[in-house]
């Protein structure tokens, strides 16, 4: 009875997003996803490759795109936000409760933050194109760990690591793992290891 279900949900949740992003092929929905299209933003913004898995939030601001690669999996309460651009590589791996963010959600000058919030909550100025942006790239093959925040202008390099709660305000080097607040390089070359058997 559970597959049944699960099958009858994911058809109407393919239905639902197809409304609001571009799905390549077989994609599969977890129950708290989320697609979010806001001020000019359209279904072509976000696009989705074959075998990804979508557990979190994709929300995409003033034609902002959003590119999910080939398996990649964006783990639940994880969310990934553009004004700009952030590319998710083919079969990296997103934890849960991750934040990434191509821009900086506000204003960053004291006077129009005033004026945002003396304008209330339909203030023009919470829209994410009056923030500071810069595109976001996390690489191929990477892991991003459990609580971590990838900040604007970050490139991920591919099959690195990034340690739970970091926070990555520079970008990482490929096969490298980087930890901390701020985020630092803790291990390099990690390809060169022993295999998976």
């Amino acid at each position: 009875m559970k597959k049944i279900i699960n099958r009858v949900l994911q058809v109407y949740w393919r239905w639902k997003f197809s409304r609001k992003a571009t799905i390549l092929g077989r994609v599969y929905f977890g129950r708290h996803a989320r697609i979010v299209t806001n001020n000019g933003s359209k279904k072509e913004n976000v696009v989705i490759g074959n075998d990804a898995k979508i557990y979190g939030s994709l929300i995409s601001e003033s034609g902002g795109e959003i590119l999910i690669g080939e398996g990649a999996h964006i783990g639940p309460f994880t969310t990934i936000g553009a004004v700009s651009r952030v590319e998710i590589g083919e079969y990296a791996m997103i934890s849960s409760y991750v934040d990434i963010m191509d821009n900086n959600n506000h204003p960053v000058h004291p006077a129009a933050r005033l004026k945002m919030n003396s304008d209330g909550v339909n203030s023009p100025l919470k829209r994410w194109k009056y923030s500071g942006s810069s595109p976001v790239r996390v690489g191929r093959n990477t892991w991003i760990g459990k609580r971590a925040i990838i900040l604007k202008g970050v490139e991920v390099g591919e099959n690195s690591i990034i340690a739970t709660g970091a926070v990555v305000t520079k970008s990482v080097q490929p096969n490298s793992i980087a930890a901390g607040n701020p985020a630092s390089v803790v291990k390099s070359e990690i390809n060169k290891g022993p295999e998976a058997p």
